[in-house]
């Protein structure tokens, strides 16, 4: 049998089809999706949120979420690897891992939906089109005031 492999030049061989060099187009299954940043040089949470330092800090998003301790809003996992929050019937998992919080979705298949991370003198949060499309669920807001809390350097338990 013979076959035609369109990355060799155009050569015919018989059995396998070998590619010029080994190279063969390939597209990683782990690739990243696409991000839509936002950068937050001078955080002002109080727009959307209320914020009060005590004992125990507290979170209010207007609207959207009752004031509440920030460790209840970002509670840790049972491994205390990570923290999740559920805002509108929607789970998220704030994963630490490298020089970011990965942000996914709690499925049964989670999908990354983004990314936080600090750059000098601000703190970036990155959305991918998926978590962009949620925003009508009202997740924009938590994302922003989650990052502000995983970020700025103080104790949220």
């Amino acid at each position: 049998m013979s076959t035609i492999n369109p990355y060799s030049q155009g050569w015919q061989s018989s059995g396998s089809a070998l590619s010029t060099y080994g190279a063969v187009p390939f597209s990683s299954p782990n690739a990243l999706p696409t991000f839509l940043s936002f950068k937050f040089t001078s955080f002002n949470p109080t727009n959307i949120a209320l914020i009060q330092r005590h004992r125990h800090p507290e979170v209010e998003i207007r609207n959207i979420l009752e004031r509440q301790r920030t460790s209840e809003m970002l509670g840790l996992t049972p491994d205390r690897a990570s923290r999740m929050m559920t805002v509108n019937g929607m789970t998220l998992i704030f994963m630490p891992r490298d020089n970011y919080i990965w942000i996914y979705s709690n499925a049964s298949q989670p999908e990354l939906l983004g990314r936080i991370s600090r750059a000098q003198n601000a703190v970036n949060l990155e959305l991918t089109g998926e978590a962009i499309r949620a925003i009508h669920l009202g997740l924009l807001e938590p994302a922003v005031v989650a990052s502000f809390l995983l970020q700025c350097g103080r104790n949220i338990d």
